[in-house]
């Protein structure tokens, strides 16, 4: 079996293409553009649309990733790796080497889901330093524009509202776990005074290419399973409600925050269906025609979201004219079908 990643569909990054707002693509035009979190869901996704705009609209686009494991990320990824406009930098979020060179813009979507390694310092730690890091960079690299990857794991439990808006606050001591203490204390750390504009995407739930069952998302595991040919198992009871976005439409969000996106403002990025997580499991096996019933062990599962994890995305719609175009139906088959194709890649410039 090979780690070659499977790139995205390219009839899937026209549709990024032709959704994405003339204006974010002008906005991006000729800009220098830093990433940190490149080789991961997020950044992947990200890469890959800008590279196919780059190429279709000509946008003069030079993006410098920054990679712990460069070597691996050209070995798993070479049509992202090895593109003309990509150059890699090696080194850590929390204390990279600033290189000599001017960028407009700066997307921080670098902070694992899961504890650090070993010797590497908590999770709170990390995510605080590793932001702090990349704002002063974005001080010393001239950066006008700064795209903060958060979480809606920043609002906790979600108790007494149907849907989680960007202006609900929060306690400092509400027994959250350390991933959203992580994400609080990062957005602190952009919200302070800086000389850029700042903006603050929280993401939710997704589904695609790139987000694989290692993640930890019941979504990927369950679709992983299903493409396997097996039953799908939900460890816990399947009541949770989540909502899922296609990680198509999240990238041309993502986009869209950082070009269109207000100085000092947060925006939900996610999806609107509600479903059960029994509810999705049903919905992958039938999709995927397995023929073997959904398990449900009923275990407990503690994980970073709590029974009810349901964005409101109100401000995204109204301030930047946002949208979902990919269903979940539609999302779980273009994920299955990205799972089950044999590997090909494309080629670009060398």
């Amino acid at each position: 079996m090979t780690d070659l990643a499977r790139p995205v569909p390219a009839a899937e990054l026209d549709e990024v293409l032709r959704l994405t707002a003339p204006a974010v693509w002008e906005a991006l035009r000729c800009q220098a553009v830093f990433l940190t979190g490149g080789t991961g869901f997020v950044g992947k996704w990200l890469l890959e649309c800008l590279l196919h705009a780059d190429k279709a609209l000509s946008l003069g686009l030079a993006l410098t990733v920054l990679t712990r494991e460069p070597d691996k990320f050209i070995r798993t990824s070479p049509h992202l790796a090895k593109a003309e406009s990509v150059t890699l930098l090696k080194g850590d979020v929390a204390d990279f080497e600033f290189p000599r060179a001017a960028f407009s813009s700066v997307i921080h979507a670098a902070l694992p889901v899961a504890s650090p390694a070993a010797g590497r310092g908590n999770l709170e730690l990390l995510s605080e330093t590793g932001t702090r890091r990349t704002c002063e960079f974005a001080v010393a690299c001239g950066a006008r524009r700064f795209l903060h990857v958060s979480s809606g794991a920043v609002y906790g439990q979600q108790l007494g509202v149907q849907a989680l808006t960007e202006s609900l606050s929060w306690q400092e001591f509400d027994g959250a776990n350390d991933y959203t203490r992580a994400k609080r204390r990062a957005e602190a750390v952009v919200g302070q005074s800086w000389p850029f504009d700042a903006v603050i995407a929280r993401c939710f739930a997704f589904i695609g290419p790139y987000l694989h069952a290692s993640s930890g998302v019941a979504a990927a595991q369950f679709i992983a399973q299903a493409a396997d040919g097996k039953g799908v198992v939900v460890q816990g009871t399947g009541e949770a409600i989540r909502t899922y976005q296609y990680a198509g439409d999240m990238a041309r969000w993502l986009l869209s925050c950082l070009a269109l996106g207000a100085s000092g403002r947060t925006y939900n990025v996610g999806g609107e269906t509600e479903v059960s997580i029994a509810q999705l499991a049903a919905e992958v096996t039938r999709i995927a025609r397995t023929g073997i019933p959904v398990e449900v062990a009923g275990r407990s599962t503690p994980g970073l979201a709590g029974h009810r994890y349901v964005p409101s995305l109100r401000r995204a719609a109204e301030e930047l004219g946002l949208a979902n175009a990919v269903s979940l139906e539609e999302g779980i088959r273009r994920t299955l079908a990205w799972l089950t194709t044999p590997n090909t890649t494309r080629s670009f410039p060398a």
